[in-house]
């Protein structure tokens, strides 16, 4: 007689689990776990997770890491390393598109200020560089446009109060919203944060602008200006 399979159905078991708790409240090996399920299909992926891991020291680091350190783990091979690879862009991607979707119409009621925050943080998922955006909004908080700053910290020498301010006025907006990512993945304000916030919020003030949001992107989790103190 045949000894029961205590696999069997593990998969399926993971995936309702996921439904069930929501994808981002999954342990990050569980997550990995259920990402590999399309590219190994057959081996044991939840071991496989554990050394990615072990490896790299969180989901965020194997999706990030070069390829051919992905490959030293056993169990992982070319298809598996290039896909785990992809889907930060993937997902900046799925991100962008929702975006436009949402920014159409084909949408008639939105929580703006939420699915703002959720484009803004998705906008950092390709990258472990500390990286600066600025957002400019008409009136009914449609992006404008948005400016880039590339920077290894968020400070005044980082951010030019000056030129946020003459671009929220020569492109008409109402609203402008600061975001910039931690890749410690804390995401709590530094002393720097709070002052380049109050002097932004100050100076567009005086053009009659006003600063929407700062939003701190830290993988999985943000802190938001406005929630916690506008």
């Amino acid at each position: 007689m045949s000894k029961t399979n205590v696999h069997a159905g593990h998969r399926q078991r993971m995936y309702e689990k996921a439904e069930k708790i929501g994808y981002e409240n999954l342990p990050e090996h569980e997550l990995l776990e259920i990402m590999l399920f399309s590219v190994i299909p057959r081996a044991n992926t939840n071991v496989i997770a554990h050394e990615l891991i072990k490896n790299f020291g969180s989901a965020y680091g194997a999706l990030t890491a070069p390829i051919d350190e992905l490959m030293k783990v056993d169990g992982i091979g070319p298809a598996a390393a290039k896909f785990l690879r992809s889907l930060p862009k993937t997902m900046k991607a799925v991100a962008a598109a929702k975006n436009s979707y949402l920014q159409s119409g084909y949408i008639k009621k939105v929580s703006g200020a939420e699915e703002l925050r959720e484009y803004i943080c998705s906008q950092y998922f390709d990258t472990d560089q500390e990286r600066i955006i600025v957002w400019y909004l008409s009136s009914n908080l449609k992006i404008i446009k948005h400016s880039v700053f590339e920077s290894g910290s968020f400070d005044s020498a980082a951010v030019n109060i000056n030129v946020i301010v003459r671009e929220s006025v020569t492109s008409g907006a109402a609203y402008v919203i600061l975001s910039h990512n931690h890749p410690s993945g804390i995401a709590f304000p530094s002393d720097a944060d709070r002052m380049v916030t109050t002097e932004v919020k100050e100076a567009l003030e005086c053009v009659g602008v006003k600063l929407f949001d700062h939003i701190i992107s830290a993988g999985a989790k943000y802190y938001s200006f406005r929630e916690r103190m506008f």
